[in-house]
């Protein structure tokens, strides 16, 4: 599967076009309105999502609501225009501009905005959801929610998978965490009020991942290259650690098999499902950090770039925190990796194919007649 994403942030689209999804599989669009509008209605939000609609049309790739093997292509409409309307010279430290100006060297910085702000993330979001439908055929289920905000941190999220849903769904800012949820809604308060944003941390949980999926023969197949490849891609990204942050000593951290009911288990998910690349059959654990935004309402010193003079930098618009909304597009990222190589391994012609080749695989057996000229 191939996923390309192009528009510019305040042109006429965001577009993601979806190479290689099977035909026959049935889109529910109602959940890609519901992601769009997760990602655009959080707590911190600045002037701009309040502007848009993010309505979107699927306008290739799809007959009566069924997928036909070819691209899918989905467009969501900008509202909002570029604030900005005079050259800007002056850049702001943690984002592109001063970066891409040596690089490309066009001599005004609203230009790179257009490609490396977080507004591209809306088709993303919406590739993503559309994908929920592929997962959904193999029971795979896909769930981000945030676990740090600033200084505050959630301290009690719910093991249940649907306990988690329904608490995060109910928080303004994504946090499974009633208690944190008000503590981090403080927190963007005080940030507001100061001129200042945040950062935090978000964790996405894939469940129902069969173990197998991934490779180890293309190092960039594995699937933890693959999470980290497109997770660094997202805007305000800067670490992403798989499994358990706590890795210290091997007695603590490695995950010990025992059979249960005659199936293979782990005691414990450290590893977060994925080991040498490939998936190990528990749930798949990805813990995201978010830098805060560069854009602050307290001007910061930086440098005229067409005086060569001392400057503080403008105020463009901009949320308090991309951290909720980050925990939307993460959960999206991860649909997708998962959605890519589970393709990768079941092939991309018809969704019923797919379906039995995958009902039809089993565990190994140690003594399945593979390789029998090997004999030690």
């Amino acid at each position: 599967m191939r996923l390309t994403i192009a528009g510019d942030s305040h042109g006429k689209y965001m577009i993601a076009v979806l190479e290689g999804i099977p035909a026959g599989l049935k889109i529910d669009e109602e959940i890609i309105r519901r992601e769009l509008f997760r990602r655009r209605n959080c707590y911190g939000r600045g002037k701009r999502m309040s502007m848009e609609e993010d309505a979107f049309e699927i306008v290739s790739g799809v007959w009566g609501g069924i997928t036909t093997g070819a691209p899918v292509t989905i467009l969501v409409p900008n509202k909002a225009g570029n604030p900005v309307k005079d050259v800007r010279s002056v850049p702001r430290p943690g984002h592109i501009d001063y970066a891409a100006f040596v690089k490309y060297k066009l001599p005004d910085l609203n230009v790179y905005v257009e490609r490396s702000s977080a507004r591209w993330t809306v088709a993303l979001t919406a590739a993503g959801a559309l994908l929920k439908s592929l997962l959904r055929e193999f029971n795979i289920d896909v769930l981000g929610f945030v676990t740090r905000l600033g200084n505050v941190e959630a301290k009690n999220i719910p093991d249940n998978f649907e306990e988690l849903r329904r608490k995060r769904d109910e928080s303004a800012v994504f946090c499974p965490d009633p208690e944190a949820t008000e503590g981090m809604i403080s927190e963007i308060d005080r940030a507001k009020e100061e001129g200042n944003t945040l950062g935090g941390k978000v964790k996405v949980i894939a469940r129902g991942v069969p173990a197998g999926i991934g490779s180890y023969s293309d190092l960039f197949k594995k699937l933890d290259s693959k999470i980290g490849s497109l997770f660094f891609a997202i805007p305000a990204v800067k670490g992403v650690v798989i499994g358990s942050e706590e890795m210290w000593y091997g007695f603590d951290y490695l995950d010990e098999f025992e059979l249960e009911d005659g199936r293979i288990k782990r005691r414990t998910n450290n590893l977060g499902g994925i080991e040498g690349g490939i998936t190990n059959g528990e749930d798949v654990w990805v813990n995201v950090f978010v830098k805060p935004i560069p854009t602050t309402g307290k001007p910061l010193n930086s440098v005229d770039l067409k005086t060569m003079e001392p400057a503080k930098t403008p105020y463009v618009r901009s949320d308090v925190t991309a951290v909720p909304p980050a925990s939307v597009v993460c959960e999206a990222a991860l649909t997708v990796v998962i959605s890519d190589a589970l393709l990768e391994h079941l092939g991309d012609g018809n969704i019923d194919d797919l379906k039995r080749r995958f009902e039809n695989e089993n565990l190994p057996r140690w003594d399945d007649g593979f390789w029998k000229e090997y004999d030690r």
